[in-house]
């Protein structure tokens, strides 16, 4: 029976991942306005950045520097001046929808080639469908984009560190600029992976990346000199400008926020404050001891493990999941004998220190903001490394 179901998979494969991806769309479809009947919170601030830019000069406004601009340029391509705010906000979510599930479909199609096992690529799919991308996909949030960016990151990476050509080279860059594009976090992982990525190909293969990032690099700030140029000439010449790096992550509370760097004008230029008033990580440093950064992050592990771990929360279905494969994969490579599989490779390595760069960040920000929505980016690279490992070891006589 398994081999037929493997046989069946394998020769519709491309038509089972459309079939997921049109299920997931219609399911959403019909239950999101339930689930989120009205805007609230960001997703009033998506809006509001929306109508900005249809009544700008020029169409031209790349937003107050807490969310990026890429998403909301997609978003205006179906904001109606004439609409009221609720009308807009049922269109723009289906907008959302329909290219989430559009670069769902694609992202499976990428992934495909690197499995043998296409059951377990099916059941890979199913996972990411249900899970991280339906999370916040019934919101008018960025969020279901970006995770899939996210991860195509990562996999772009990879590519481009087993064979660093020009035109893995270019993928590379206009990928980092594009997630970049989505969520600034997306520039701090392209710097650090890139960094990583030239200290380990020298370690590991003795081979000079250096040269080989500088197409990567001239895609990339090619495609965001003008967003780097505004920050330059509107931000005190700070280039990679971002409310939520240089001000927010910095600080102790939202209200010290809300009464200081916001209430003096940060998204409009650098505020208007003292200097030594500014949140900033030298602030930080002299003004803490260790005792206030072991709490805050004690806080912010706590908050992470309710939603990672309670019973109750989407973000233990992540969990279950990962840890389920992973004992499996371990079952399966003792008793093949294969346990040498298990060794984490490139893929894995950057995935797994992106995954912890995220959960630290968000740790340490929970002072400012908590939620799942700000970790669940390490739901797909995490599900995708765990199943490939599943893929490898099924090889295996």
């Amino acid at each position: 029976m398994l081999t037929k179901i493997q046989n069946f998979t394998e020769k519709y494969t491309n038509s089972l991942l459309l079939f997921e991806v049109i299920a997931f769309f219609t399911f959403t479809l019909l239950i999101m306005n339930d689930i989120s009947p009205v805007n609230k919170y960001d997703e009033n601030a998506y809006l509001n950045h929306v109508r900005t830019i249809l009544l700008s000069d020029n169409y031209w406004y790349l937003g107050d520097r807490n969310r990026m601009p890429l998403f909301n340029y997609f978003l205006s391509l179906f904001y109606n001046l004439n609409l009221s705010e609720l009308d807009n906000y049922y269109n723009l979510k289906i907008a959302n929808l329909a290219l989430t599930s559009v670069l769902s479909f694609l992202f499976f199609l990428k992934i495909n080639k690197k499995f043998e096992n296409k059951f377990i690529l099916i059941n890979l799919s199913f996972f990411i469908l249900i899970i991280p991308t339906f999370a916040l996909v019934h919101q008018l949030l960025v969020e279901s984009i970006f995770f899939l960016g996210f991860c195509l990151l990562l996999i772009y990476f990879e590519q481009f560190y087993d064979d660093p050509t020009i035109q893995n080279s270019i993928k590379l860059g206009l990928s980092g600029a594009l997630v970049y594009f989505l969520k600034y976090t997306g520039l701090t992982v392209f710097f650090a992976i890139s960094l990583f990525t030239i200290i380990f190909g020298f370690i590991n293969k003795r081979k000079n990346y250096i040269k080989k990032f500088f197409t990567v690099f001239l895609t990339f700030f090619t495609l965001v000199s003008p967003y780097l140029y505004e920050n330059y000439k509107n931000f005190n010449k700070h280039i990679f400008y971002n409310v939520n790096s240089e001000f927010y992550f910095w600080a102790d509370s939202w209200e010290e926020i809300v009464n200081g760097v916001r209430a003096n004008n940060d998204r409009i230029g650098w505020p208007t404050m003292k200097d030594s008033e500014l949140p900033s990580f030298s602030k930080y440093v002299s003004e803490h001891t260790l005792s206030d950064v072991y709490n805050r992050f004690l806080y912010g592990f706590k908050s992470i493990g309710i939603d990672y771990f309670s019973l109750n929360k989407l973000g233990s279905h992540i969990t279950i999941v990962s840890i389920s494969v992973v004992i499996l994969c371990f079952y399966l490579a003792k008793k093949k004998k294969v346990l040498n599989l298990l060794k984490p490779n490139y893929f894995d390595i950057i995935t797994i220190l992106t995954c912890g760069f995220i959960i630290f960040a968000s740790a340490f920000n929970s002072y400012i903001s908590t939620g799942l929505r700000y970790t669940l980016p390490i739901a797909i690279p995490l599900f995708l490394m765990v199943f490939l490992k599943l893929d490898k070891i099924n090889l295996e006589n």
